[in-house]
Protein backbone atom coordinates (compact mmCIF):
# COMPACT_ATOMS: atom_id res chain seq x y z
CA UNK A 1 0.00 0.00 0.00
CA UNK A 2 1.51 3.26 -0.89
CA UNK A 3 1.69 5.73 1.58
CA UNK A 4 0.16 9.37 1.38
CA UNK A 5 2.01 12.68 2.21
CA UNK A 6 -0.30 15.16 4.03
CA UNK A 7 1.51 18.66 3.73
CA UNK A 8 -0.07 22.26 3.18
CA UNK A 9 1.27 25.12 2.05
CA UNK A 10 2.71 26.19 5.14
CA UNK A 11 4.49 22.87 5.12
CA UNK A 12 6.24 23.57 1.88
CA UNK A 13 10.05 23.03 1.64
CA UNK A 14 12.21 26.05 1.75
CA UNK A 15 13.53 25.75 -2.08
CA UNK A 16 10.19 25.59 -2.80
CA UNK A 17 8.97 29.06 -1.22
CA UNK A 18 12.07 30.79 -3.08
CA UNK A 19 11.02 29.57 -6.56
CA UNK A 20 7.70 30.95 -5.53
CA UNK A 21 9.53 34.62 -3.96
CA UNK A 22 10.83 33.99 -7.41
CA UNK A 23 7.92 34.02 -9.37
CA UNK A 24 8.87 30.44 -10.71
CA UNK A 25 5.85 28.64 -10.46
CA UNK A 26 6.93 25.66 -12.75
CA UNK A 27 10.14 24.94 -11.05
CA UNK A 28 8.54 25.10 -7.73
CA UNK A 29 6.13 22.58 -8.79
CA UNK A 30 8.96 20.60 -10.17
CA UNK A 31 10.78 20.80 -6.76
CA UNK A 32 7.62 20.15 -4.61
CA UNK A 33 7.13 17.15 -6.74
CA UNK A 34 10.49 15.47 -6.30
CA UNK A 35 10.51 15.97 -3.02
CA UNK A 36 7.43 15.02 -1.63
CA UNK A 37 6.07 12.57 -4.64
CA UNK A 38 2.90 14.63 -5.14
CA UNK A 39 1.14 14.24 -8.41
CA UNK A 40 0.85 17.02 -10.64
CA UNK A 41 -2.84 18.44 -9.60
CA UNK A 42 -2.58 18.39 -5.95
CA UNK A 43 1.48 20.19 -6.20
CA UNK A 44 -0.03 22.98 -8.31
CA UNK A 45 -2.79 23.71 -5.91
CA UNK A 46 -0.13 23.85 -2.55
CA UNK A 47 2.00 26.41 -5.38
CA UNK A 48 -1.21 27.72 -5.87
CA UNK A 49 -1.94 28.73 -1.81
CA UNK A 50 1.62 29.68 -1.88
CA UNK A 51 2.15 32.46 -4.17
CA UNK A 52 -1.20 34.25 -2.57
CA UNK A 53 1.14 34.59 0.31
CA UNK A 54 4.62 34.19 -0.86
CA UNK A 55 5.13 35.72 -4.53
CA UNK A 56 6.22 38.99 -5.57
CA UNK A 57 3.69 41.91 -5.99
CA UNK A 58 2.90 43.41 -9.21
CA UNK A 59 2.31 47.13 -9.03
CA UNK A 60 -0.95 48.07 -10.45
CA UNK A 61 -0.87 50.92 -12.97
CA UNK A 62 -1.44 54.41 -11.79
CA UNK A 63 -2.10 57.70 -14.33
CA UNK A 64 -0.31 59.64 -11.39
CA UNK A 65 2.86 57.87 -12.53
CA UNK A 66 2.16 58.73 -16.30
CA UNK A 67 2.62 62.34 -16.90
CA UNK A 68 1.51 61.63 -20.45
CA UNK A 69 -1.74 60.60 -19.27
CA UNK A 70 -2.62 63.84 -17.91
CA UNK A 71 -1.41 65.68 -20.80
CA UNK A 72 -2.98 63.98 -22.99
CA UNK A 73 -6.49 64.50 -20.82
CA UNK A 74 -5.61 68.00 -20.97
CA UNK A 75 -5.15 68.23 -25.06
CA UNK A 76 -8.18 66.50 -25.27
CA UNK A 77 -10.36 68.72 -23.34
CA UNK A 78 -8.51 71.70 -25.35
CA UNK A 79 -9.59 70.16 -28.57
CA UNK A 80 -13.28 69.45 -27.25
CA UNK A 81 -13.33 72.94 -26.32
CA UNK A 82 -12.25 74.68 -29.01
CA UNK A 83 -14.76 72.50 -31.54
CA UNK A 84 -17.51 73.43 -29.11
CA UNK A 85 -16.79 77.22 -29.63
CA UNK A 86 -16.02 76.61 -33.69
CA UNK A 87 -19.85 74.95 -33.97
CA UNK A 88 -21.28 77.79 -31.49
CA UNK A 89 -19.71 80.37 -33.28
CA UNK A 90 -21.03 79.18 -36.71
CA UNK A 91 -24.32 78.00 -35.18
CA UNK A 92 -25.50 81.69 -33.88
CA UNK A 93 -23.88 83.42 -37.30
Amino acid sequence: MKSEVVITEDQLPGDVIEAVERGQKIEAIKLLREATGLGLANAKVLVDRAARKHAPKKPLPSFADEPSGLSNLVKSLALMLFVFAAWYFYQNS
